[in-house]
């Protein structure tokens, strides 16, 4: 059976880290023209939103019996990596961004989701 306190850890910090990323990349443009001063973001702040994605969903992931959930969460991390590395020469891909960080929030929702449901009716397969 799935250790569901280590796995909901995971999920819960990958929502938030998410939530996080996702309110600073649509806020950021907005306090830019607000303001209408050009700050250059900083890039620390960008590699630590993939470091934390990355590690919560490994986690979650690690032994996930849920394969389509496990899917979902890494190709969501993938697509959330290449269009965060390449948004500064493609101008389209923060509006990808965007959708690949909603799309590990729902990932995570729905291991949460998932994880409760397993520990219920005792299941160990999808």
């Amino acid at each position: 059976m799935i250790n569901t306190k280590k796995y909901n850890y995971a999920d819960f910090v990958g929502i938030a880290s998410s939530s996080i990323c996702l309110e600073h990349c649509i806020a950021t443009p907005i306090l830019i023209v607000c303001t209408k001063n050009c700050c250059d973001e900083n890039p620390v702040l960008k590699y630590t939103f993939l470091i934390v994605a990355f590690i919560s969903i490994f986690k979650t992931t690690e032994n996930a019996t849920n394969t389509k959930t496990a899917l979902l969460l890494w190709v969501s991390f993938w697509g959330f990596l290449f269009s965060t590395l390449f948004q500064e020469e493609y101008n389209w891909l923060h509006y990808l961004a965007y959708f690949f960080s909603a799309s590990i929030i729902v990932g995570h929702i729905l291991n949460i989701k998932y994880c409760k449901q397993c520990k219920n009716n005792n299941c160990n397969e999808d």
